[in-house]
């Protein structure tokens, strides 16, 4: 889904000037009887700026209990019920007809509590919901009818109703900042999200950053597949992710990265990753094929297929047509590696695990292990205080960093048939900046932001 940019100058919605007029509306109804003077001496310019007609406000005034003169206003002065007496404002067919015209008129009425009457208002401005009673603001076919003509009306809302998807995804779709009103729950939402960035990119502001932790596994079919760490067990399901093709993965930043069958590199972001969605790539090509890879401090690091040393090269300039440094590593055979902090793991061919510093890493310095005895392993992940493994037998083990030595024994965590694993977290509001800055990159967004912060430090800066 692509998402528009929308620079800081546009003009305001319509619900924006509508929203302005109601709080007058208010205003004026706070005044009361004292308000009409006042604006008479002002020649009226006020009830002629929000679409009054001084001459109906001010016969009305002198003479508020005839009623046919009152009805006959409604439809052309939005203030026609300011002055009206009682009776009239709680006149049904006087009140229909003032929020045909005016949604904020409910205000003015004495029929907050009619629900056909606040129907009709929320229908024709949704920001009137303000102005009825609670029990309305938690009627669902309302509440859709009031954010339908006007999303931020969703703030008026029963928390209930902030958490109803179809009504929230209404709200967005008017207006992208309608996702501030929404549950917590629902500004997690992938759907929800994305359909509120695509209305308004500023909606970013009310993306939830909460993190959620995952693993995802390489099955034996070269899918991705995924559970959430917290319920990951030897009794828990994998579920499908990815379309086939994949031989290991690692996770940077929102994406993921893998090697596919062709020993080349593809990426995709793991937030709107599926089982129909579609691997960026190859990101890379040439004769160099890899078997895993790992990336820190701006460079991707691969295990070459074809003599199993570590090779890299500068992530941001990686393409089909780069080549690969190296080899930067000794002549010890690597299958698997992981990057953390400043150190480089490595599963050897031997199924053990070494590591070493792979900012000082070059085709002399040493691995240094075997770092476990107690079990043999193909694979690697590392998150939070724990380090997880893959055993020969394709099921993930761990054990606690502290307690991580040669001769610590591992703990079960999964069923088999997974022959990669990433543990990680996925952070949607990350993930949908990094979008945003793809798609901005992509129309040349960032390059008139550049010349404008270069006009705007002139010749001098």
């Amino acid at each position: 889904m692509m998402m528009e940019a929308r620079g800081g100058g546009s003009r305001p919605s319509s619900g924006y000037s509508q929203r302005s007029r109601a709080s007058s509306v208010g205003s004026l109804a706070a005044s009361g009887g004292g308000g009409g003077s006042r604006l008479s001496r002002a020649g009226g310019s006020l009830l002629t700026r929000y679409g009054s007609r001084p001459d109906l406000y001010n016969s009305i005034r002198h003479d508020p209990t005839n009623r046919a003169l009152v009805l006959d206003a409604c439809p052309k002065d939005r203030y026609a019920l300011l002055h009206a007496t009682k009776t009239l404002k709680g006149d049904r067919e006087i009140v229909r007809s003032a929020v045909r015209h005016c949604g904020d008129s409910l205000l003015l009425s004495s029929l907050h509590g009619d629900r056909e009457v606040v129907n009709e208002a929320v229908s024709g401005l949704g920001d009137s919901l303000r102005y009825a009673e609670k029990l309305f603001r938690g009627d669902r076919e309302i509440v859709l009818s009031a954010v339908t003509q006007d999303g931020l009306a969703l703030r008026y809302a029963t928390d209930k109703l902030k958490d109803d998807k179809e009504v929230v995804l209404k709200a967005v779709r008017q207006t992208g900042r309608a996702l501030r009103h929404a549950s917590k729950r629902l500004q997690g939402d992938l759907e929800v999200v994305m359909e509120a960035l695509s209305k308004d990119n500023t909606a970013l502001a009310y993306v939830a950053a909460e993190s959620h932790e995952s693993v995802y596994g390489v099955g034996q079919d070269g899918r991705v597949y995924y559970q959430a760490l917290e319920t990951l067990s030897t009794a828990s399901e994998w579920e499908l992710q990815s379309k086939p093709g994949v031989s290991s993965i690692t996770v940077f930043g929102p994406r993921m990265y893998a090697v596919g069958t062709d020993g080349y590199i593809y990426k995709q972001m793991m937030v709107t990753m599926n089982p129909e969605s579609t691997w960026t790539g190859p990101l890379t090509g040439g004769e160099v094929e890899m078997l895993s890879i790992a990336i820190g401090g701006g460079f991707v690091y691969g295990v070459a297929k074809h003599d199993k040393r570590v090779y890299k090269q500068v992530l941001t300039r990686m393409s089909p047509s780069s080549t690969w440094d190296g080899p930067i590593s000794d002549e010890t055979e690597i299958t698997s590696i992981l990057i953390n902090e400043d150190q480089m793991y490595g599963v050897g061919a031997d199924a053990k695990l070494y590591q070493q510093n792979y900012f000082t890493m070059c085709n002399t310095s040493e691995w240094k292990g075997p770092l476990t005895t107690t079990m043999d392993v193909k694979g690697v992940s590392m998150y939070g205080n724990k380090i997880f493994t893959l055993s020969l037998d394709n099921k993930v083990h761990w054990q606690l960093l502290v307690d991580f030595n040669p001769y610590t024994d591992w703990r079960l965590a999964s069923q088999g048939d997974t022959i990669a694993v990433a543990v990680c977290a996925t952070v949607l509001k990350e993930a949908c900046q990094d979008m945003l800055e793809d798609e901005w990159r992509v129309k040349g967004y960032h390059i008139e932001r550049r010349m404008a912060a270069e006009n705007a430090r002139g010749p001098g800066g």
